[in-house]
């Protein structure tokens, strides 16, 4: 009777413990817990503000990476022009003409583009032509402002023209314009080009005319820098068929390219992705930043609520439905910052498209994209799964009766290390972070070598704070410094105070931001800001030499004139150009290369190694009289990977002549001013093939009259206009300058996030702290300054840190990879320490008045 009885009792007593725990499941429990977080708004307001930032700025970068790829993938034929590409800087061999008649004339576009000067009345403009066969173009569509078909409008005596060319000679359609020794009438406005790839620099704008119509401007045989090409389109029997038959003949031709719609790489693809892939770098660390700002906000939000935890657990509710609750609130938090992520990302593609052009093409349409929305979603998801699993850890080892006698808190601590330290975490942690970067790059190396970059520059910086952290205590204990000083310095290597992670999040924050304000001033003030007086602004292109005494009469200043001569490089020290590995990978060996002849150095060049002192070239000891002495320019010799004495074999349209290095020279300064990578003796090369450039300094308001005169006197001779390309570079230097802070901002405002988070979940510790200095009799302005000293000595030293680290990266960047003069931000790095010690301070009062303020004194009541 007894055991029955006792047996109903353990049901009973059963039946009601599962009542509770559901109904602390369903109901109290997690609705306590969802009134206690959206009641404490600070928690979910730093919760919301890092998460929905950082989604919002991968959302918005991946969307436009999305829209790029698609635009790409669906025009690449229409881009490049047709399956098979042929591309060559002369005229067309008769083999390959030959082969290229086999096909029917409706499948192939001859295709000549070159730069001329357009002259209406008094206007003149530097503009891009191209005239191509009746089949332009093989895909997609040349769409017209009148609407009306391309060849019906496309003839012999007239040409189609893009708005800019109207607006730029302040012309109509119906004016005629001049090209060369043509004239031509002006028939409609090209307001659609479907394979004119997006470049940085456009000169002038697209003129479109009839192939025909090319030798009536006596431009094509004068000109030695037209782009021949020729496009095919066809089935793939067709395209197999004459890659192979082409591929053979060509093997006659180095000098000829071949590609197809596939492999054949457009300058939208190699822009935007190099621009998209640098931000999206930068959007992936303010991810991680935000994780690490979670996580801070997380761990203060389950401390704040040990007491609701130790009731819920005392009354029977299980660990699992604990956690639950938590992850339940977590999610359904991430949901409503996904939603605010997706509705700020709207905004930013609206505000941010005019910064975007100068890097993706005009008809590209940003918009939110499903799959870059899915794995936004699936980011957010994942992030705080993993942050909610480690944050919510401390239950593990928790006991109510712990948690009710406030005892909870150490009981991790008194822990062995390697069950203190989630082993398992961080290597789901890291494999899940290399699998993401080598999707987001598109490669496993590269994915390995960004997680081995990302730990090298964590782990630095966290020695870093370790040591200095270290060394503060070391000097608080053994110099002279006021209580109150050395009480912070102490703090601040408190366990659990988490100040190596602030450290290192702020230090990379202002080191990324410093590392670019760096750059962008080095290269303003070497391009822009200090743009020499007397530097060259007027540059004439294909000027033939016995043009140049007219020339220099017009100009009416003084002109130096740069012969031309195109040549590639077959060997260098022995090497075929196309087996060379170039040291920076800057350049490519096997390219077509612009060589001269000069008797002395350059104004902005000089000699840093030669056989004889100061000598451009020293006699070679040569029975044949076959290897000539060559000076190369130091970036050249890295490229060729060749040093003094070695010999470079080159090919001027068939003609060999081997060059013996005899000098080596190098550059001081970096614009405008010409360069040659290889120079030989006049005697050499002044009767090879070849055209000149010349360059004069002239003031700024002639320019437009000079460039009117020269184009009607020799029409065939190209003038530019320096200041408009110094504009153009200062124009984009600006809006990708733009870009970048912005998204760099975003990551240091995270790291700020990490500060406030990292000083909640330490709340209650500084909270029991404050209360027992205010027994002993501290004031509350001596909190305040108790907290602001804590604060700046932190932010200010690892901002300190950082700004030197990163200083010593961008010396290194500016002087050895860009080959540019170093120059420091003063101004703007001393705004940035202004603005950031402005924060801290600002930041300090804040959190003693909302947080410590407030309930100190019930602190302070409950320990008396």
């Amino acid at each position: 009777m007894g055991r029955q009885l006792m047996d109903n009792m353990d049901k009973e007593s059963n039946y009601s413990g599962g009542m509770i725990s559901q109904l602390f499941n369903r109901d109290l429990g997690s609705q306590a817990l969802s009134r206690s977080w959206w009641q404490r708004w600070v928690y979910p307001v730093l919760f919301l503000l890092t998460l929905t930032l950082s989604l919002a700025t991968y959302l918005t970068l991946d969307s436009v990476q999305q829209s790029v790829d698609s635009y790409i993938n669906d025009n690449q034929r229409a881009l490049v022009g047709g399956d098979l590409i042929l591309n060559s800087k002369q005229d067309w061999p008769s083999e390959v003409l030959t082969q290229v008649e086999t096909i029917p004339n409706t499948q192939t576009v001859y295709d000549y583009q070159f730069s001329a000067m357009l002259v209406n009345d008094e206007q003149t403009l530097l503009a891009s032509v191209k005239a191509v066969s009746p089949s332009y173009p093989l895909y997609g569509t040349a769409e017209l402002a009148s609407g009306q078909p391309l060849w019906e409008q496309l003839t012999s005596d007239s040409v189609i023209v893009a708005p800019e060319v109207l607006s730029s000679l302040q012309a109509e359609v119906g004016d005629r314009i001049t090209i060369g020794d043509a004239q031509f009438m002006i028939n409609d406005v090209l307001t659609k080009e479907p394979d004119r790839p997006l470049t940085t620099f456009g000169f002038g704008g697209r003129v479109l005319m009839k192939q025909d119509a090319l030798p009536s401007t006596n431009l094509l045989g004068q000109r030695s820098r037209i782009n021949y090409r020729i496009e095919i389109a066809g089935d793939p029997e067709l395209i197999t068929t004459q890659r192979d038959a082409l591929t053979n003949i060509l093997t006659n031709y180095p000098d000829i390219e071949l590609s197809d719609a596939v492999s054949a790489d457009t300058s939208v693809s190699r822009i935007s992705d190099n621009v998209l892939m640098f931000l999206k770098l930068l959007v992936i660390a303010v991810l991680l930043l935000s994780a690490v700002a979670m996580y801070g906000v997380i761990s203060a939000f389950v401390t704040k609520q040990q007491s609701n935890n130790a009731i819920r657990l005392a009354l029977g509710e299980p660990l699992g439905s604990l956690k639950r609750s938590y992850y339940q609130l977590l999610i359904v938090t991430t949901a409503v910052a996904c939603v605010a992520a997706v509705i700020l990302s709207l905004g930013l593609l609206k505000v941010g498209q005019p910064y975007l052009v100068a890097i993706l093409p005009a008809d590209v349409g940003l918009a939110i994209n499903p799959i870059s929305a899915i794995k936004t979603v699936t980011i957010a998801l994942v992030l705080t799964l993993l942050i909610a699993q480690r944050g919510l850890s401390t239950l593990n080892t928790t006991k109510p009766a712990t948690l009710l006698s406030q005892g909870a808190s150490t009981q991790t601590r008194d822990l062995p290390w390697y069950r203190r330290v989630p082993l398992l975490w961080y290597g789901l942690v890291l494999a899940g972070l290399y699998a993401f970067f080598a999707y987001e790059v598109g490669s496993l190396s590269l994915g390995a070598q960004l997680l081995g970059g990302l730990i090298v520059l964590v782990v630095i910086f966290w020695l870093l704070a370790r040591g200095w952290l270290w060394l503060l205590a070391k000097l608080a204990s053994n110099t002279k410094v006021s209580w109150m000083q050395r009480i912070a310095i102490h703090n601040l290597a408190r366990k659990g105070n988490q100040s190596a992670l602030f450290f290192v999040t702020l230090s990379l924050s202002v080191a990324v931001l410093t590392l670019i304000t760096t750059l962008n001033h080095s290269i303003n003030a070497q391009f822009i800001n200090a743009y020499p007086e007397d530097a060259p602004n007027l540059f004439l292109l294909d000027v033939q030499s016995d043009q140049h005494d007219k020339i220099d009469t017009i100009i009416e200043a003084p002109v130096t004139y740069y012969p031309v001569i195109r040549a590639r490089v077959e060997t260098a020290n022995d090497v075929v150009a196309k087996d060379i590995e170039p040291e920076d990978g800057f350049d490519d060996p096997t390219r077509v290369f612009n060589l001269s002849y000069a008797d002395t150095v350059m104004d902005t060049e000089y000699i840093v190694d030669s056989l004889t002192d100061g000598e451009l070239y020293t006699s070679i000891d040569d029975a044949d009289q076959q290897v000539k002495p060559l000076s190369i320019l130091d970036t050249a010799a890295s490229m060729l990977n060749v040093g003094m004495g070695d010999e470079v074999v080159f090919n001027i349209q068939g003609i060999e002549i081997v060059g013996q290095i005899t000098s080596i020279r190098t550059r001081y300064e970096r614009g405008p001013s010409p360069y040659f990578y290889f120079l030989f003796e006049p005697s050499v090369l002044s009767a090879a093939p070849q055209i000149q450039f010349a360059t004069a300094h002239v003031s700024e308001d002639t320019i437009p009259e000079l460039q009117g005169e020269l184009v009607r006197q020799f029409p065939a001779v190209t003038t530019i206009d320096g200041t408009a390309i110094a504009k153009q570079i200062q124009e984009l230097v600006v809006q990708m300058s733009r870009l970048v802070y912005v998204f760099t901002l975003l990551a240091l405002l995270t790291g700020v996030m990490v500060l406030i988070s990292s000083l909640l979940s330490t709340s209650q510790d500084r909270m029991k702290d404050s209360a027992s200095f205010r027994l002993l009799g501290m004031q509350k302005r001596d909190l305040y300054m108790l907290n602001i000293l804590e604060l700046g000595v932190l932010g200010i030293s690892a901002a300190t840190f950082a700004v030197v680290i990163a200083s010593v990266g961008a010396w290194a960047a500016i002087t050895q990879w860009f080959n540019l003069q170093f120059s420091v931000p003063w101004t703007s790095l001393a705004i940035g320490g202004a603005a950031l010690i402005v924060l801290l301070f600002a930041i300090a009062v804040i959190y003693v008045r909302l947080v410590i303020g407030r309930g100190i004194m019930a602190r302070v009541r409950g320990m008396v």
